[in-house]
């Protein structure tokens, strides 16, 4: 049985059938996903969506199992095979149609067929875009794997990888310190698309914020709402206009542990 957090969105045609596991508040599970499993157990503010597919081969098996961290982010058609064992840090971003596997066979091991098992670690702060990880991989914490790339080998932390098959093309390329002006110039951009938004959302309203005001340089107000990039915190009131702004920020990656409770901002 899976345990469903609050406020989870589950669609009506979405198939589960997990043995024992959970998946976290404030997730979404959409139309046509399936996760299946001996035991699966997701974090806070997952994203499943369309033909996403947790399970697969195997994934019934004593050794099957999916723990996975906040922020799983699982793009349409995307698969996490989870038969040999599959861990899952913090903030994963699985693209569209990548696909994690933990087991691979088909003909004959008897006729000298390949086969592969094995358990898969990806670590915090992960994305792959449309990429393939074969069984028996680690991947570690601040990773790129480019799109359409096959990874059949471990990669180390803040590492750029890509390729065919999948080799380090930048060590030590994650994280990267901004200056002050380009971090700046981003919220800049970032704020200018919240209003944008707002806009379109609200075209008869006034009372909205044109400015925001600089604190420091990982550190901005809009609406008397403080938002700390730096150390990913929120203090203030929750408005139309600031859960615009935190959920634009949110797709550019900056994913605050911060959710609204009656007016105001609450860390979860």
């Amino acid at each position: 049985m899976l345990k469903l957090g609050k406020d989870v969105k589950v669609h009506e045609t979405a198939t589960i059938r997990v043995e024992e596991g959970s998946v976290g508040d404030r997730s979404v599970i959409s139309a046509h996903s399936v996760i299946e499993g001996r035991h699966v157990r997701i974090g806070n503010e997952a994203w499943i969506d369309e033909y996403a597919h947790i399970g697969g081969g195997g994934c019934f098996d004593p050794q099957s199992s999916l723990e996975t961290g906040d922020f799983l982010h699982m793009g349409r058609f995307s698969h996490l095979n989870t038969g040999r064992g599959l861990w899952v840090g913090h903030e994963f971003g699985c693209g569209i149609g990548t696909k994690v596997f933990t087991h691979g066979a088909y003909e004959s091991v008897w006729d000298g067929f390949p086969v592969q098992r094995g358990s898969v670690t990806i670590g915090d702060r992960v994305w792959m875009p449309n990429a393939w990880v074969n069984p028996n991989v680690r991947i570690g914490n601040d990773v790129v794997v480019a799109a359409m790339s096959l990874v059949t080998k471990d990669i180390p932390d803040g590492s750029l990888a890509g390729g065919i098959p999948c080799k380090v093309l930048r060590e030590n390329a994650y994280p990267r310190r901004l200056t002050s002006q380009e971090k700046r110039t981003l919220f800049e951009t970032i704020f200018k698309e919240s209003i944008l938004i707002r806009n379109s959302r609200f075209p008869h309203c006034t009372s909205f914020p044109a400015s925001f005001e600089v604190i420091d340089e990982d550190t901005y107000m809009a609406e008397r709402t403080v938002f700390n990039i730096g150390n990913r915190t929120i203090e203030g009131a929750a408005t139309d206009f600031t859960e615009i702004l935190k959920n634009q920020l949110r797709r550019n990656g900056i994913r605050f542990r911060f959710c609204v409770k009656g007016a105001a901002y609450e860390r979860w």
